[in-house]
């Protein structure tokens, strides 16, 4: 603590107030944080009173405030003791005087509604998609029904296509005559009525300009089979003749689009059944020349990481248990947690770089790219402007010599040398021949 000045986690007090409980609230509802007291505003020391009866009298106004049980300690600054009150972050939301605060940088403010809300069903055993919704058994669109049951008859043998109700009920949809928020997105004839924020769209973009854009709207099944349309009519695609038997029926075509469908398909879903639907805004996908993004409101659920999605069997923590079951029973996803590998699997069989995944500001994204030596995605690997013109000239040319990438650059022998050996190292380029011989060669990156 040798920099005693107020952040996100830091809130310094010269003596206890009932304002404590309000930073502490804040804390608690954002990362958790540390309140001393007996510390000015701008860092100087002053000590205060430490001994047990303060400590306790301290201790049993938050529980008894807040309902948190926070550390307290007391520890000595600069020749003088404070106490030291932490509190960890929580599932969920702590109130202070009818209010729910979250920390700004140093100032504590309201809680969003939208955030409010995704915080309150935290607290709860219930999930968004299991809430009662206003709809009843009128609202829904049968043949989504009978759709649904041919597909899940595999998973679901005894299902009724005749009997609506009795499958909803059976698969948490429908509760005390009410459709609940995942019935009404699976079922309902028109869910954007009462969620106007669930609906799909999809962009095309040419450096940075859109040039090109379709919304798709109905049931998720329905957004679902809209977006995978429309990847077959704007995704380029390859056919292969290969050949079986020495005969005209032994040809057969195959295609290759230039992103796997079916990885496509995954992401989709994932974002589908995992958004956040208490957020503002829509699925987005963007397609721009060198790379395709899925971008959905809702970062990762509670207890899941970045780089345990590049993992097989990672923890399945559904935000909506009810949507990932359903379409579990339809066969369109294998197994709960599965889909990320599975994406990342089809993009290697096709010969593409993997797909990155990165959450910010709330929100998830799939990035799939094409080209592996894009000047864009070279730069996010560290190479610099020298580096990125040399991988091209490889791309044209198939080849580089430390003489051609002299006159190419402008730089040394040193120079070309080191910037070489760094591209060899990062697994970009790969050294051929030796001696005046030696020449580069791209390596497909990840290999």
């Amino acid at each position: 603590m040798a920099d005693l000045r107020e952040s996100e986690t830091l809130e310094l007090k010269e003596r206890w107030t009932d304002k404590v409980l309000e930073d502490l609230a804040a804390f608690a509802n954002t990362r958790g944080g540390t309140c001393l007291i007996g510390v000015r505003k701008d860092g100087t020391v002053v000590g205060t009173v430490t001994d047990d009866v303060e400590l306790q009298r301290i201790a049993n106004t938050i529980v008894s405030k807040l309902g948190i049980t926070p550390s307290i300690q007391v520890k000595e600054l600069q020749g003088r003791e404070v106490i030291v009150i932490k509190v960890e972050p929580i599932r969920g939301v702590v109130p202070y005087r009818g209010r729910y605060l979250t920390r700004v940088g140093t100032v504590n403010r309201d809680m969003p509604p939208e955030q409010l809300a995704r915080r309150l069903l935290e607290r709860s055993p219930q999930t968004w998609d299991g809430l009662s919704s206003p709809w009843d058994l009128e609202a829904v669109d049968k043949e989504q029904v009978i759709r649904f049951a041919q597909l899940a008859r595999k998973r679901l043998p005894d299902i009724e296509p005749s009997e609506p109700e009795r499958t909803l009920q059976n698969l948490g949809l429908l509760q005390e005559g009410r459709l609940t928020n995942a019935g009404v997105l699976l079922f309902a004839r028109r869910p954007q009525l009462l969620f106007p924020h669930a609906r799909l769209r999809i962009g095309v973009f040419k450096e940075n300009q859109i040039i090109d854009s379709h919304e798709f709207e109905g049931t998720l099944w329905q957004q679902l089979s809209g977006a995978m349309d429309r990847f077959r009519q704007i995704l380029r695609v390859r056919f292969d003749i290969q050949a079986t038997e020495p005969t005209l029926e032994g040809l057969q075509r195959k295609e290759t689009w230039e992103y796997p469908l079916e990885a496509l398909r995954e992401a989709v879903i994932n974002a589908l059944i995992h958004r956040d639907y208490t957020a503002q805004g829509d699925i987005q996908i963007r397609l721009h020349e060198d790379r395709l993004q899925v971008w959905n409101p809702g970062g990762l659920p509670e207890g899941i990481r970045l780089d345990q999605l590049r993992v097989p069997d990672h923890p399945s923590v559904p935000r909506n248990p009810l949507l990932s079951r359903t379409f579990y029973y339809a066969g369109l996803i294998e197994h709960w947690g599965t889909g990320t590998t599975r994406i990342l699997e089809l993009c290697k069989a096709q010969g593409l770089p993997e797909p990155e995944f990165t959450e910010q500001a709330g929100s998830f994204k799939v990035v799939f790219l094409k080209d592996p030596y894009a000047p864009e995605r070279l730069r996010a690997m560290g190479l610099n402007e020298r580096q990125i013109k040399a991988v091209l000239y490889v791309k044209e040319h198939g080849r580089i010599t430390n003489r051609e990438y002299r006159a190419l650059t402008a730089i040394s022998d040193e120079g070309a040398r080191l910037d070489l050996k760094q591209l060899v190292e990062k697994g970009i380029l790969e050294a051929r021949g030796g001696g005046r011989s030696t020449h580069y060669v791209l390596r497909s990156i990840g290999d």
